[in-house]
């Protein structure tokens, strides 16, 4: 029997070379994957997500892309974060939905499912908040009967990286992790294949993780590429 194929969405970002766009995400990702028994595929044509979808088994919404400013691009990667990350993100998360396929939102990837599934965000939110999740590692808490319960325990470290955040909601998700200042940190679907975490649990693993004194990530995309291969047809 074949392994489970891993449909992941990365973000847009300028080609410094030939100053156009492209497509970036860490190699982590895909590392994660592999170690958790997935083969990676990238998503790069929005034209294709139903192909992607009758494709491969299961789809990761990554985090988005650092984008440094510089005299030649300005600021060309937000806009193409914009312009063509977000739209290609909806369109894969509707198709793999419509299949009924296991869906793994992380950082910016839970934040846009819950808006694609008609939540809301809080942006910037450390101005109106008065807390800094960006660059930072702090405690959850899961919810029992929640798969990080199931792997983790009541609490974990994790690292943090973010500026927005779930504000409303979405109907059908339910809160499966907090921060300690109440910041929405995993969801969970109450009857879809749907799931996602706020923080980076591909860097969370392997030789180098962030933070040292997280625990390993990898049974979380164990967990989610053995959930693929249950709708494997």
């Amino acid at each position: 029997m074949r392994k489970p194929i891993i449909c992941i969405a990365p973000p847009p970002a300028v080609e410094p070379m030939f100053f156009n766009d492209g497509w970036m995400v860490n190699k982590k990702y895909f590392m994660a994957v592999t170690a958790a028994g997935g083969v990676p595929v990238l998503a790069t044509d929005i034209e294709m997500v139903d192909e992607y979808a009758k494709v491969c088994d299961g789809l990761i919404l990554t985090g988005s892309a650092m984008f440094i400013p510089s005299p030649e691009h300005g600021p060309q990667g937000k806009v193409l974060e914009k312009q063509r990350r977000d739209p290609q993100d909806r369109e894969l998360f509707y198709a793999f939905q419509r299949a009924g396929k296991p869906i793994f939102g992380i950082c910016r990837g839970i934040q846009n499912l819950n808006v694609f599934l008609g939540g809301t965000l809080a942006k910037k939110f450390k101005l109106t908040d008065g807390v800094e999740h960006m660059l930072r590692k702090h405690e959850i808490k899961n919810e029992p009967g929640s798969i990080l319960y199931e792997l983790y325990g009541e609490k974990m470290i994790t690292n943090s990286r973010h500026n927005n955040r779930i504000d409303v909601l979405a109907d059908g998700l339910k809160v499966t992790a907090w921060s300690p200042d109440g910041v929405i940190e995993a969801v969970e679907h109450e009857t879809q294949p749907i799931h996602g975490v706020q923080w980076h649990p591909e860097r969370m693993r392997g030789d180098l993780p962030d933070p040292f004194d997280a625990p390993d990530t990898t049974p979380l995309f164990r967990q989610f590429v053995e959930t693929c291969e249950k709708y494997m047809k």
